[in-house]
């Protein structure tokens, strides 16, 4: 994969991604939220270091710290 569909792939996942899945009583929810999550943060340390990416898509209560 190369560094275009990695940022692809981050900004489609940061779309998709269920912001307040924490708060599924559906644990299949929770689960599928919690795989999103943990891949969110693996590519974000990997291409969005300071977060700009990351707080122009999640909600402003979901933004990342610098």
């Amino acid at each position: 994969m190369n560094a275009m569909e990695i940022i692809k792939d981050y900004i489609d996942t940061l779309q998709s991604h269920d912001w307040y899945y924490v708060y599924s009583d559906d644990h299949s929810v929770y689960m599928k939220g919690s795989a999103s999550d943990t891949k969110l943060r693996e590519l974000q340390r990997q291409i969005d270091v300071d977060y700009q990416i990351w707080n122009t898509i999640a909600p402003e209560d979901c933004h990342g710290k610098n």
